[in-house]
């Protein structure tokens, strides 16, 4: 492996199985796959993995670490080729060329690292897919669970790299997968998330229990994560009235964590503090609104800025993620307002509800912090100054920008608002060469 993928790539213990249901979900899981060739010298160690219950919810957790594992392979080039992190005087010859735009080499880690990591993902839960209808004494709530979670999962995954990449392949169970444009890849998430939501929909929290109590990571709200995760790709996909919807059924008052707790450590507070190699651009807590309480809760002004290049002043460290056990928000409350509020100005009678998406803005604004949510804590802005679906649109944009710093998110707003938002450095992240290498279909 590169040294770019050295320092990308972490190993995290799956948090909720004894020592040996975590050596199995390891010879599972393992290796450093650097191309989507699917020949597994392992697979009779998954057969065997998968053959039974305990085997089946080690992997289920193992997918879900794996996911959290992969966090920074997902927000650091939108982070870079954006405006919310700079690069430090040590930063890799790749994050510089994500921060500047130029020459972004497709053998990079930070071009392959989002590339491979999703399938990593989407393989284990198609495995558990495949395997649950097949597995005796589960109950049918326990199944639902397992399958409903692997597909979830696999859509987050899935809808990580296609905000990356023009194209992907959508398979993950053949090698030599034809990438297709981005838009089928978010067709195929709604689609496993609307199954998620369907395999659900008749399960009571009773029912659930056996499955959330052993195979769910602590954090993760799995019902509400499939409304959160459909409101997030009906609305980049411009299906606003479905995106509407699906916020108004996420519960406001619950998260959605993936956590790292004892020697488990988040990759993003790896990366910037540990390594030391990126960290959030001061020009982005100074582009706020004066009181903005989202700007302390996300990044430490006050804080010794950390050595970096572009010159230290440029650089501000890390509040949020900047603690080895910082837990890392699958989404967060006030983007399904904003959500809501970008739907009806996006929808035909916009000019008829700027006054309710104004509404929704102020909701999101009037946000106190906690100790894992963003909060503004900002007055209401009014119909007087946003009188028309454009100023509505902008501010949205700026709230966006505040409310889901360092989520992934940022590249999309771009590309969704236009100039309105900001800027990025590039379009997309390359083909990873050694995809083109191996991938006769890879069409590079």
């Amino acid at each position: 492996m590169s040294r770019e993928t050295r320092t990308t790539t972490m190993t995290r213990m799956p948090s909720r199985i004894g020592a040996a249901s975590a050596l199995l979900t390891l010879a599972l899981l393992a290796g450093c796959d650097t191309s989507l060739n699917l020949n597994n010298p392992n697979s009779p160690t998954q057969e065997t993995a998968l053959s039974s219950i305990d085997g089946v919810v080690a992997t289920e957790l193992g997918m879900q670490d794996q996911f959290a594992a992969s966090v920074l392979s997902y927000v650091r080039a939108p982070a870079l080729i954006t405006d919310e992190w700079g690069t430090a005087s040590k930063a890799l010859a790749a994050d510089q060329s994500l921060y500047t735009g130029d020459a972004i080499d497709p053998s990079y880690g930070v071009v392959s690292d989002p590339y491979y990591n999703t399938y990593r993902v989407a393989r284990t839960a198609d495995a558990i897919i495949n395997t649950v209808p097949k597995l005796s004494g589960l109950s049918a709530g326990f199944a639902a669970g397992l399958t409903a979670n692997a597909k979830l999962f696999k859509a987050m995954a899935l809808g990580m790299a296609a905000q990356q990449y023009a194209k992907l392949p959508i398979d993950a169970s053949v090698s030599g997968g034809v990438p297709v444009d981005r838009a089928q890849v978010f067709t195929e998430v709604l689609r496993l998330l609307e199954s998620a939501r369907t395999d659900l929909a008749n399960v009571s929290d009773a029912d659930l229990a056996g499955f959330t109590s052993r195979a769910v990571s602590p954090g993760v709200d799995v019902r509400n994560t499939i409304d959160a995760m459909l409101a997030r790709y009906y609305l980049i996909t411009g299906q606003y009235q479905n995106a509407y919807d699906a916020a108004g059924r996420v519960n406001l008052s619950k998260v959605s964590l993936l956590t790292y707790p004892g020697s488990e450590i988040n990759p993003i507070y790896n990366y910037s503090v540990v390594a030391g190699y990126v960290a959030p651009l001061r020009s982005w807590a100074r582009a706020a609104e004066p009181g903005d309480k989202r700007v302390p809760f996300w990044v430490d002004t006050l804080a010794t800025p950390p050595a970096g290049n572009p010159p230290t002043l440029q650089l501000v460290p890390f509040n949020m993620f900047g603690h080895r056990n910082d837990p890392y928000p699958l989404y967060v409350p006030g983007e399904m307002r904003l959500i809501q509020a970008e739907a009806l100005m996006r929808l035909p009678n916009a000019a008829t509800t700027v006054q309710q998406a104004i509404d929704l803005i102020n909701q999101e604004r009037a946000e106190a912090p906690t100790a894992t949510t963003p909060g503004a804590q900002l007055g209401p802005v009014s119909i007087a100054t946003l009188d028309t679906p454009a100023k509505v649109l902008a501010q949205i944009a700026h709230e966006r920008r505040y409310e889901l710093f360092s989520q992934g998110l940022r590249w999309e707003d771009i590309r969704r608002f236009g100039a309105v938002a900001g800027s990025a450095k590039a379009n997309f992240l390359p083909m990873p060469q050694s995809e083109c290498t191996t991938n006769p279909n890879a069409g590079c």
